[in-house]
């Protein structure tokens, strides 16, 4: 590694756990967690969790009397309510990111919804197992997704990358990969390329819909219009040029547009599931839409944000990202929204409230 790289890799891991401690993870943690389902273990676990779902019926499922249960970040009951009541099928997309060492697994699912008028869904599956009981389920479904087909033909590159071990000599710890984490949630929120250690090569893949890719990138499924584009007017201003074509800026060079502007923050970020082996952190958060940007400006010309921006809302992601080299390589994302303002994502001890300052809307 050349001096300047090690440099910037100091620069973005030297407050790794003064961040894991402040969002309420501490290597002493795992240690404690006396996880005792392997790799294989935690993929079964969630395979006949699946196959309970399938068939209605908790009962097939070892839980602890504990277990709690949320399906996007609500609370509900384990079985006849939810998706408990209306899952018909999984097909074959299935993406895992286990943690044998604190017994956790997260999965990405495409699924069918209903029977008579179904429709498909892309769903995210998150387990914690102890004492080789499922404690913890957590469960976020973005219904009737448009691009979940797109899941169904996903090239083999995608899960390739994703599932590739990395050297142990390129690895970051746990503390570092939650860092960098952190990083791209700033980067988002704050509209800077600058504050996550993206990699050159980075591809975005959120909802089925590729949303990011370098200039010389393939892309593992068709690209589709990428970020929202507003197809209403402003009152006063004359037609406007067409806005800035994004794909093929990378995940970096996309934030010097302003197209995502109408993000002012996140919060309630967690980070239950990191498989350090091949460099993924599953993390759960809350982007936050304080409502007021109601357009972005480029060469001087002004776009309005589609409508769903123009009010305070919320998104509840979950994403799956993954590290090589110490760089943010890959994001894929399954999320839903918008929710209310501030909601939460369901489950305590999540980071703290990280946002943009009030500015007033312009006249």
């Amino acid at each position: 590694m050349a001096k300047g790289q090690r440099a910037s890799k100091a620069r973005w891991l030297g407050r790794g756990l003064f961040l894991a401690a402040s969002f309420g993870v501490a290597s002493a943690a795992y240690a404690a967690s006396g996880a005792d389902c392997d790799r294989a273990c935690l993929q079964g676990m969630m395979t006949t969790y699946m196959s309970a779902l399938a068939a209605h019926d908790p009962s097939r499922l070892p839980v602890a009397s504990t277990v709690r249960y949320t399906e996007n970040g609500s609370e509900l009951k384990l079985g006849g309510e939810g998706l408990w009541a209306t899952f018909n099928k999984a097909e074959p997309y299935r993406h895992d990111v286990v943690d044998p060492e604190t017994g956790g697994i997260a999965s990405y699912f495409t699924i069918v919804e209903n029977k008579l008028l179904p429709f498909h869904d892309l769903l995210a599956v998150r387990l914690k197992v102890r004492n080789r009981r499922i404690t913890e389920i957590e469960t976020v479904v973005n219904r009737h997704a448009r691009a979940a087909g797109n899941m169904l033909t996903l090239k083999p590159s995608w899960m390739e990358e994703m599932e590739r071990i990395e050297a142990p000599a390129t690895r970051l710890t746990r503390e570092q990969l939650i860092e960098a984490t952190i990083g791209y949630m700033r980067a988002i929120a704050f509209h800077d390329g600058k504050a996550a250690p993206f990699a050159k090569s980075c591809i975005r893949l959120e909802n089925g819909n590729i949303t990011a890719i370098g200039k010389d990138d393939v892309s593992p499924v068709p690209i589709g219009s990428g970020p929202p584009v507003s197809t209403d007017t402003i009152p006063g201003l004359p037609p406007q040029a067409p806005p800035p074509k994004l794909m093929g800026l990378g995940c970096d060079e996309q934030l010097d547009y302003m197209a995502y502007s109408f993000i002012t923050g996140f919060r309630d970020a967690h980070f239950p599931v990191i498989d350090v082996e091949r460099q993924k952190v599953y993390a759960v958060f809350d982007f936050m839409r304080r409502g007021n940007v109601e357009a972005w400006t480029w060469n001087g010309n002004t776009y309005p944000m589609p409508e769903a921006m123009r009010y305070p809302n919320e998104i509840l992601n979950t994403e799956i990202f993954k590290f090589s080299g110490g760089k943010l390589t890959r994001v894929e994302a399954v999320f839903t929204g918008p929710q209310a303002y501030k909601r939460g994502t369901g489950w305590p001890g999540g980071g703290k409230e990280e946002s943009l300052p009030y500015k007033a809307s312009q006249p």
